[in-house]
């Protein structure tokens, strides 16, 4: 995998800004490099060459491949999202990096990771026995419109959402699917977000919808069962927590108008048939 420069430029100038540098001086520090090769690293238009890494990193106080890769979490997980397209639960991605480290492997080596979680998809270890998720098809003559199907034990079983991708927002938007069984239960009972299983359940293929976990928007939209009035929830993921936290309720500029209209339809639907 080739570095990305830009990712590589933030992590260099988050060591200058938190050694309290300037460029100037912080490219006195790496070899008396001057202050616009210092903005180019930052900008991430080209990298240091490889004593001038070691520099860096060693103010920085971590390795060359920390450096150039993030984490080893953040490395294992792209290369999982890149060459597997799926979203690791990241306790389950703990796991793994406790025991490649017990087997002494390199946490950088890109092949000997593939292989090794080539050999877990193989082996179907991936899937909990009890394990259910979200499976997204694209409806047909739609880029940004999917329906969401529940999948267990990797067989798609019944539709459960209509759902709308905003890429450029980095957001998912979920309407309870109109014919489903459970409709009502769909709409009544927004979920929490707030533990694993439950975010694993939406996330488990967003690779596949070009959603990153990280800093992700989920906007759900439900019906106050009480008042039967549309109950439009945001969750923003927040990475430190590994949880999806309620953001706020019904910004517009965030809402789907089509879903919004839809769920007031079927709140007065069932309203009427309640």
């Amino acid at each position: 995998m080739k570095p990305d420069a830009i990712e590589v430029g933030i992590r260099i100038k988050k060591i200058r800004t938190d050694l309290g540098y300037s460029m100037s001086q912080f490219g006195e520090l790496i070899s008396d490099s001057p202050k616009t090769t210092v903005n180019n690293w930052e900008r991430g238009i080209n990298l240091p060459k490889e004593d001038k890494l070691k520099k860096i990193s060693l103010l920085g106080k971590v390795t060359t491949n920390e450096l150039l890769y993030g984490t080893p979490e953040e490395f294992i997980s792209k290369i999982i999202v890149e060459h597997f397209h799926i979203q690791l639960n990241p306790l389950f991605l703990k796991q793994i990096i406790v025991f490649l480290e017990q087997q002494k492997v390199d946490l950088y080596d890109e092949m000997t990771i593939i292989e090794f979680v080539q050999g877990i998809v193989d082996s179907g270890l991936l899937v909990e026995q009890e394990s259910t998720y979200l499976s997204y098809t694209t409806i047909l003559g739609s880029d940004n419109l999917y329906i969401g199907t529940i999948t267990q034990n990797k067989e798609p079983t019944e539709p459960a959402f209509f759902v709308h991708v905003e890429k450029e927002k980095n957001s998912v938007h979920y309407l309870p699917y109109i014919f489903a069984e459970n409709q009502s239960e769909l709409f009544y009972s927004v979920p929490g977000l707030n533990k694993q299983l439950d975010i694993d359940y939406f996330t488990r293929q967003f690779p596949l919808l070009d959603i990153e976990l990280n800093q992700s928007t989920i906007v759900y939209y439900g019906i106050k069962e009480k008042e039967n009035a549309a109950n439009i929830i945001e969750y923003r993921y927040n990475d430190e927590e590994k949880i999806f936290e309620v953001e706020h309720s019904e910004n517009d500029s965030l809402i789907y108008e089509p879903f919004k209209i839809e769920t007031e339809k079927t709140a007065a639907y069932l309203s009427q048939n309640h």
